[in-house]
């Protein structure tokens, strides 16, 4: 008897046939690729590999252009445009570190211990003659933070601008991706199919790209607690490990951003200080920070030739299977870390957000890359550890454990870089629920939160899909090929939402001068 009304309420508050529909499509590719294995992974590359192979240097062109964009606007007077009429609701450290940690943190950690191995095993050939190893250990450092630094935060803050404007300055709850496509093609095909398509794909993506980054951090934690305890390795502590992150975060979850979330990103700064610290200090010190130091010159002088570098002539693959292949992988993870990081840019002006995006972010992950790469690279030279001859004989997921066993008290050390993973983990998957539960839900109210029961039901399918996953064996990075192909329609869909973002904001601040814009800000700041 109570069933239609509770279906009529559930409809009101939710969008209950986008939620049923996403994630019906996305158990439709776990299940095919089950069945099918060989041909989905083969599939999947074929796609991937077209992608970046077609349009691998209009990407690129793409993400120099945003990063171009993005710094011009700060200079401008729509860079002084501040999002609400209250200060800041979080202090600078602690709305940076849940910005670090929100997108693709415990990814960070992951691929901080890996990377460089690919790039030294497979140099890229920037003048177009094979390198010394001596310059192939300097290459494969500015490298790992070119992938990582300015133009992959850029290409996170182009989704949070439209978000923000559209929440503090149009003052619409609706916390839909699609939302922002009014502006440009009316409400009428934002409520359609058009939107729904675009919701869709947002969902697509989040979920793709956090369980990606759930399945591979929850593998080196389990890899890691394995070690320490002189176990072996086996897919029962994977879950394990999955579901005990599960529980931090349903309990941060359940406290709410602001006391859950913005204290574990807080106590994670210092624990990932005191890890980095302890890695430097243990190292060969001033080697290792001469080392990072170069990486930034290296990186800084050959910045453009990086972006635009195509390698039409030797043809080695590097700069689609790498850069390309990044622009979109960052891109993926824009959506939903654009959608959180403007819900808790309350107070912050368009410039400022530029800045901490592109700065304070870069920042912290060449301190990330830089110390633990440069530790790695001084083991290697020293025949203590090799990094890439790990990666060449497949033994990737066993390269952060061995480097921390190299340490001294190195079980101290394990526990405190277990700790720094599992929070990363924690805060991303909280972030990604808070999205995903916003963009399914209808008339949030202010500073009102998605559902809790909701927020737990995506937490549930994020860590269940790598479990999955997992159980049936298939390669994780398939899955990831798979949810790399939404790119290139979510670069379509941004075209619609600036186009109708920069028609607005022009509309309403075009004919108001920097100085007014400004006494405005200042006039809201005093009243909140």
């Amino acid at each position: 008897m109570s069933s239609p009304n509770n279906k009529g309420k559930l409809s009101e508050k939710y969008e209950v046939g986008l939620m049923v529909i996403s994630i019906a499509i996305i158990a439709s590719v776990v299940i095919g690729l089950t069945v099918f294995p060989e041909q989905g992974v083969a599939i999947a590359n074929s796609v991937m590999k077209l992608i970046t192979r077609t349009f691998g240097s209009g990407i690129q062109v793409f993400s120099l252009g945003i990063i171009i964009f993005l710094i011009a606007l700060c200079f401008t007077k729509y860079g002084d445009i501040r999002f609400g009429n209250k200060k800041p609701k979080y202090s600078t450290v602690s709305w940076v570190a849940m910005m670090f940690f929100c997108g693709n943190g415990a990814g960070t950690v992951y691929w901080a211990f890996l990377e460089w191995g690919y790039y030294f095993n497979a140099p890229p050939l920037l003048n177009g003659t094979p390198v010394s190893e001596a310059m192939a250990y300097e290459l494969s450092s500015a490298y790992n933070f070119f992938h990582w630094g300015p133009t992959a935060w850029a290409l996170l803050c182009v989704f949070t601008l439209p978000f923000a404007y559209h929440y503090y300055i149009k003052k619409d709850n609706e916390l839909r991706f699609s939302a922002l496509c009014k502006y440009c093609v009316g409400e009428k095909r934002v409520k359609g199919f058009f939107g729904k398509f675009v919701d869709f794909l947002f969902i697509f993506a989040a979920v793709g790209s956090i369980s990606i980054t759930a399945g591979t951090s929850a593998s080196t934690v389990a890899a890691g607690i394995a070690d320490m305890i002189g176990i072996p390795t086996s897919f029962a502590l994977t879950v394990i490990v999955l579901l005990g992150v599960a529980i931090l975060y349903s309990a941060s979850s359940l406290i709410g951003i602001e006391k859950g979330m913005r204290k574990i990103s807080d106590f994670n700064v210092y624990f990932c200080m005191a890890l980095l610290l302890f890695i430097l200090l243990v190292g060969p010190t001033g080697t290792m920070i001469n080392s990072i130091i170069n990486s930034i010159g290296l990186m800084g002088s050959e910045y453009i030739r990086m972006s635009l570098w195509t390698d039409p002539i030797a043809q080695t693959g590097f700069p689609q299977d790498w850069t390309a292949f990044y622009w979109i992988y960052w891109f993926v993870f824009g959506p939903f870390t654009g959608l959180f990081v403007a819900k808790i840019s309350e107070g912050r002006k368009v410039k400022e957000i530029i800045m901490n995006m592109l700065v304070s972010g870069s920042t912290g992950l060449f301190l990330f890359f830089g110390i633990v790469g440069t530790y790695q690279q001084q083991m290697r030279i020293q025949g203590v550890l090799d990094v890439p001859g790990m990666l060449a004989s497949g033994q990737g997921e066993a390269i952060a454990t061995a480097t921390i066993n190299t340490l001294p008290f190195s079980k101290i050390a394990m526990v405190l870089y277990l700790i720094v993973i599992i929070l990363f983990l924690a805060t991303t998957l909280d972030a990604c629920s808070f999205t995903l539960s916003s963009t399914v839900s209808k008339n949030l109210k202010g500073d009102e939160e998605p559902n809790k029961a909701l927020k737990f039901a995506w937490c549930i399918i994020l860590v269940g899909i790598p479990i999955g996953v997992s159980y049936i064996g298939t390669d994780i990075n398939t899955i990831k090929s798979i949810v790399l192909t939404t790119g290139l329609p979510l670069v379509v869909i941004l075209f619609v939402v600036y186009y109708g973002f920069l028609r607005e904001m022009v509309k309403d601040f075009g004919k108001k001068t920097k100085e007014q814009i400004i006494e405005e800000s200042r006039i809201e700041e005093s009243e909140a």
